[in-house]
């Protein structure tokens, strides 16, 4: 250990240095981890992530240092003259001759600083989608093996374990024993979640506790525990304290549950609720066949004491003499039906032959056409030593032009 000597012990004297050497292993030496209460003055963070700070009281000041690790695990925003508990060393900085406190853990002074980290983490999380309905998965309807995560000691164990054996005997619990409350807690409860997902050999978990206070309750408040929630594969009930305590991991769980109790109220199905739901089923199947087969035998006997059954016979005779009264009506009809074309088709055959050339032709006129076979239409359109031909009614005769054509 550093030991100052007196000028009557030294005929050289100290540099700075070395005093503020000395101090510094001084300190060192003594293992000066405090705790400490007190308010934010003069809070500055610097682009290294380290930040810097004066804490006070109403008598006094001392400096402060937060280095860059410590800052990661804030889960708060720090503001001057807020009042903050911090465990940390207290250190010499040599070079600037002035001792300071290294703060390796800083937390809000009380419960309303707390309820302040609460809806502060509340809110990052609600923004980075933790607690969205979409990512919540239903509950599996028959559990086989159901997971707890808490403590052995706890009477939330108990009522989970006796609310099973109520209820569904044949359930397998595994149980993992973690602290509940406490600085450890939370990482304990996150490694418990993820321990329990590489087990993979259940169903169901639930993670929780008793009641208590925010302090007491506060480790299913951090963010390691919500964030194993969330990325948990099986899914999870959350069953912090009492009816009214909410966490943040309720808010991540896929179901929050007032109790443990409660949690394992709906973990597990009620055998003798099963047991009465299976005996009505029965009793409506029962019922249904009953109905069904008193149907088939009363279709049975009305079938078998029909008309078709009873006389056969007379059924091919009447569908018989349907087919020939439906055979009359179709002849009579296609009789009617043809007389009416026929004379339809004379009618329109007088009026076409009427206006056909060649009864024109019939009554002594004739058509003269030219070598192209075109009908002549004008005397003009001849000239002496055309040849044309005069059609005829009964045939037709060439023709040759020799004297021009006058009007």
């Amino acid at each position: 250990m550093f030991n100052f000597h007196t000028p009557q012990q030294s005929e050289f004297p100290y540099t700075v240095s070395e005093i503020n050497a000395g101090i510094a292993q001084i300190l060192d030496e003594c293992n000066t981890l405090v705790w400490v209460e007190g308010e934010i003055s003069g809070f500055k963070s610097y682009p290294s992530g380290h930040c810097y700070f004066k804490l006070k009281d109403e008598q006094s000041t001392i400096p402060g240092v937060m280095w860059k690790s410590a800052v990661s695990q804030l889960n708060f925003d720090v503001k001057d003259n807020m009042a903050v508990l911090i465990i940390g060393s207290v250190r010499v900085y040599q070079k600037g001759g002035y001792y300071q406190l290294d703060v390796h853990r800083m937390m809000p002074a009380g419960v309303g600083a707390l309820h302040l980290a609460f809806e502060k983490l509340k809110e990052k999380l609600l923004k980075e989608g933790l607690f969205d309905a979409a990512h919540k998965r239903p509950l599996p309807r028959s559990v086989g093996t159901l997971g707890v995560i808490t403590s052995k000691n706890g009477a939330a164990l108990w009522d989970i374990v006796r609310v099973v054996a109520t209820r569904a005997p044949q359930t397998d619990i595994i149980i993992m024993d973690t602290a509940v409350q406490g600085e450890k807690a939370a990482p304990q409860i996150a490694k418990a979640i993820r321990e329990m997902n590489c087990f993979g050999q259940v169903d169901l978990m639930i993670v929780g506790r008793g009641g208590g206070s925010i302090e007491d309750l506060w480790a299913f408040n951090e963010e390691v525990v919500a964030r194993a929630v969330y990325d948990s594969q099986i899914p999870v009930i959350s069953a912090v304290g009492h009816e009214i305590d909410y966490t943040i991991a309720d808010f991540v769980a896929d179901v929050r549950a007032a109790t443990p109790s409660a949690a394992a109220q709906m973990a597990v199905p009620d055998c003798k609720e099963s047991d009465r739901f299976f005996q009505a089923c029965a009793r409506q199947l029962i019922n249904r066949f009953n109905d069904y087969f008193t149907d088939v035998c009363e279709n049975f006997d009305r079938i078998k004491s029909s008309k078709a059954l009873l006389k056969p016979i007379w059924l091919l005779q009447d569908a018989v003499q349907s087919y020939d009264d439906i055979e009359r009506r179709y002849s009579k009809n296609m009789k009617t039906v043809m007389s009416d074309n026929s004379k339809k088709l004379q009618a329109a055959a007088a009026r076409l032959n009427a206006l056909s050339p060649l009864a024109v032709l019939n009554r002594g006129y004739s058509v003269v056409q030219d070598s192209k076979g075109s009908a002549v239409k004008s005397a003009k359109a001849l000239k002496a030593g055309d040849n044309v031909k005069i059609r005829f009614s009964d045939g037709s005769a060439e023709a040759k032009i020799e004297f021009p054509i006058t009007a």
